[in-house]
């Protein structure tokens, strides 16, 4: 069934079921994993430009921010890092994802496809999450 949609048609799948369950208030882990995946795999089209345009403009913010403030421009990092620690914090097993949760992921994800992290390995997470779905996608497909 999923071998005929794109890797993109499969992230708004993704982000549609996010935003179904939030506003159902049903799975919360479940949907903070496909805001995160599925804002990684979307990558072309409006949505990605807008995701695009707000990951980049709150980066400049934070940036110009902790530029005035210290002399280093590490705000984008500082970003990634925070979101990253929400994010994970909350998908631990003694914790429980709520509502924040998938907005978390929804940013990190952002951050991370445009590249705002200043780490290499983590602005590599996206092309992980991509090839690894159309890999299981080849798989199933047959």
């Amino acid at each position: 069934m999923f071998s005929s949609f794109t890797v993109n048609a499969i992230g708004v799948l993704a982000l549609v079921l996010f935003g179904v369950f939030y506003w159902l208030g049903i799975l919360p882990t479940t949907r903070a994993v496909l805001a995160f995946t599925g804002t990684c795999l979307v990558t072309t089209g409006f949505l990605a430009g807008a995701v695009d345009a707000v990951a980049s403009w709150l980066t400049n913010i934070a940036n110009s921010a902790t530029g005035w403030a210290t002399g280093i421009e590490v705000g984008g990092t500082a970003l990634v890092i925070v979101t990253g620690v929400v994010f994970v914090h909350d998908l631990m097993p003694k914790h429980t994802a709520g509502k924040r949760t998938g907005w978390a992921g929804v940013l990190l994800a952002a951050l991370l496809v445009i590249g705002a992290s200043g780490i290499p390995a983590l602005n590599n997470i996206p092309a992980g999450v991509r090839n690894a779905v159309a890999s299981v996608q080849s798989v199933l497909g047959g």
